[in-house]
């Protein structure tokens, strides 16, 4: 089984992030299971980072036409699984409708888990703005009497990356804001931002308070695979209703040569 896992941070952005996650897809995908990484292209963010960009919805428009296009990508070069490893899980319904392969995304993965594990759940993100991002997601994906409001943990993406490598601070405000939305009901918690998720699993933060903590990069590969298995057996994902129709391929490739799309090869990491 072959997976492409699409991140939103440019590829030579975090080195230490990407290589992190090449060492721990190692243990947490099952033999036969080869994960591939890939980043956004550089630079594509210029002197912002993707957190900053992301939560306007014009510039999100970007970088969701550049997933797309590596989500074609990915059936036409073989892979079983596109993996959008987003906690706001951006272009996934298009991706969905587009590929014939599973399109699995870390949101909804982690939900749906945190689902499995607990009553009520909560999302724990890194910077304002992000939290009503969620809260659509949460809406969307029909979770809204499960989830409880998103709590604020960091307030830049400098904390966020110096916990990667140095994680006392980083768990100390985790674990804070965790405490409260524990306080307010919630069973489980979702680190909001993959990259923070990261710092956590890599900090080895698997419970607070007898809450579990899911672990993003595990609940986003496990899915895959169990979707893939599905694929195998002949369950797939429905082309009924709007979100999820497939457009003919004439349609496709007009679209595609009438605003000049390419083929180049994804940008691994």
């Amino acid at each position: 089984m072959r997976i492409l896992f699409q991140s939103l941070v440019e590829t030579g952005r975090t080195p230490a992030y990407f290589a992190g996650m090449h060492e721990r897809v190692n243990k947490i995908a099952r033999p036969g299971v080869t994960v591939d990484f890939i980043g956004m292209p550089e630079n594509v963010y210029g002197k912002y980072t993707p957190a900053d960009v992301v939560k306007y919805p014009y510039m999100a428009a970007f970088s969701t036409q550049l997933i797309l296009e590596n989500a074609l990508r990915a059936e036409a070069q073989g892979y079983d699984v596109f993996v959008v490893g987003s906690v706001q899980d951006p272009a996934l319904e298009e991706a969905r409708s587009l590929l014939d392969i599973p399109v699995v995304g870390y949101g909804e993965s982690a939900m749906h888990f945190a689902c499995c594990m607990s009553t009520r759940f909560a999302i724990l993100v890194f910077q304002e703005g992000f939290d009503q991002m969620m809260d659509l997601r949460v809406q969307r994906l029909g979770l809204a009497t499960r989830a409880l409001p998103p709590q604020l943990v960091a307030d830049c993406f400098t904390d966020l990356h110096r916990g990667l490598s140095d994680s006392e601070q980083l768990v100390a405000k985790f674990e804070k804001a965790a405490r409260v939305a524990i306080a307010q009901g919630a069973e489980a918690i979702i680190p909001g931002q993959l990259y923070l998720s990261e710092a956590m699993a890599r900090a080895h933060i698997t419970r607070i308070d007898e809450v579990p903590v899911i672990d993003g990069l595990s609940a986003t590969i496990k899915m895959a695979e169990v979707m893939a298995d599905f694929k195998n057996m002949g369950i797939s994902v429905t082309r009924r209703g709007y979100l999820h129709a497939r457009p003919p391929a004439d349609m496709v490739q007009h679209a595609r040569q009438f605003h000049g799309r390419t083929n180049n090869k994804p940008d691994k990491a």
